[in-house]
């Protein structure tokens, strides 16, 4: 019986190279004051093929190719592969758990546990002519880009005058909903801005962006590099005799 490493040497997928993505930890520290919407689950599915990266380190920016035959622990992962197939394709909760965190609900990375597992399950599928991994963790955010580009613009000018304004996010939860196994939070996000002459409060892009194109001023009118034309300038008089 051929195995699965046999398989994608003999037969790679055309996405085997591939490059394992890594989660931006940076942009999500810097956004996630502005989440308005996290929802998690502890038994979800996920299309296997949009699983796209990983936030460790180790195996960012390797391919899928190259983790099913270097990862650390893939031949202990392989061997439970092939004794226990099953753990794949079932739909109940997983143990070890598989742990994954979107921020669009497209592209998946795994979080915390399963690196190793999801490449297998996506050489695996591939050769199944299956799609849907079911029974994993996933937490699910949404931000509100609209509200970071806000702040990211208040910040700019701020920076770039150096003015004594201070600039705060608040998050308020407008809603929980929760049973065992999974829930669902929704936000209200503020942006708030002192300055020495007023203290103003956004809760929509629109309000704020009001605000800074009061503080942005007009480019001087520029005037015609020709100016005024006196009456007569250009003019030949002849006198005639």
């Amino acid at each position: 019986m051929t195995t699965l490493p046999e398989r994608v040497r003999d037969m790679p997928p055309h996405w085997a190279q591939e490059t394992i993505r890594p989660f931006d930890e940076d942009r999500y520290r810097e956004t996630l004051p502005f989440v308005h919407r996290r929802y998690w689950c502890d038994s979800g599915s996920i299309n296997v093929f949009r699983i796209v990266g990983t936030r460790l380190p180790d195996y960012k920016n390797m391919s899928w190719r190259w983790l099913i035959e270097n990862g650390k622990r893939m031949p202990e992962n392989l061997e439970l592969h092939r004794t226990n197939p099953g753990y794949y394709l079932e739909t109940v909760r997983k143990i070890p758990e598989m742990t994954f965190i979107t921020m669009d609900g497209l592209d998946f990375y795994v979080s915390t546990d399963g690196n190793h597992r999801s490449a297998i399950a996506r050489f695996d599928f591939h050769y199944r002519g299956g799609t849907m991994l079911h029974g994993v963790s996933i937490e699910d955010v949404r931000v509100d880009m609209e509200m970071f580009r806000l702040y990211r613009n208040i910040r700019r000018i701020q920076e770039e005058r150096f003015l004594p304004w201070i600039v705060d996010t608040e998050s308020e939860t407008l809603s929980r909903e929760d049973t065992a196994g999974w829930m669902l939070e929704t936000y209200r996000i503020r942006i708030r801005v002192k300055t020495p002459e007023e203290e103003r409060t956004f809760e929509t892009p629109e309000e704020g962006d009001e605000w800074v194109r009061k503080q942005t001023p007009s480019p001087p009118e520029k005037r015609r590099w020709w100016g005024e034309r006196p009456i007569n300038q250009g003019r030949v008089h002849f006198l005639s005799f």
